[in-house]
């Protein structure tokens, strides 16, 4: 296990790697459906290529969870930490994106809401802000079940 500090400067590197993602997410990835959410009046869908959508959407997906696997190794360096988030990764991409597509061919029938915060589990890294903490919660358990 390399040094702590070491470990957190690298770690903190990477959370700038998810930073320039977001960044740079109208250069590198093809949305039509940021502007519609950026404007206040969402009355029609733009007209977009569903296939490139969905492969940006998924191109995005494993950039935001490879760099999520990075970080928990490096913080954690646990094999059964990095294991748990390519699971949830992927669990999490195989149950979104169905829905995503879903709703995007119905016009957004159940909702733009829903619609947006699928798609924000979709193309932000939503699961490294949830595992993160779980896991130094689970740390810190685990530190105090072996003292007493």
């Amino acid at each position: 296990m390399p040094n702590k500090i070491l470990r957190y400067a690298i770690a903190g590197l990477l959370v700038f790697g998810l930073i320039a993602v977001r960044m740079f997410e109208t250069k590198l990835f093809y949305d039509p459906l940021l502007a519609f959410f950026k404007n206040s009046n969402h009355t029609i869908l733009p007209q977009m290529d569903l296939i490139k959508l969905y492969t940006h959407v998924f191109f995005r997906y494993m950039i935001n969870l490879f760099l999520t696997v990075i970080i928990v190794k490096i913080l954690f360096w646990k094999q059964s930490y990095v294991k748990f988030t390519i699971i949830v990764g992927i669990i999490g991409f195989v149950l979104l994106l169905p829905i995503y597509a879903y709703m995007l061919n119905n016009n957004l029938n159940f909702g733009e809401m829903i619609f947006f915060y699928v798609r924000r589990f979709l193309i932000q890294p939503m699961f490294m802000i949830i595992l993160i903490p779980c896991f130094y919660y689970q740390e810190i358990r685990n530190k105090k079940a072996t003292l007493n």
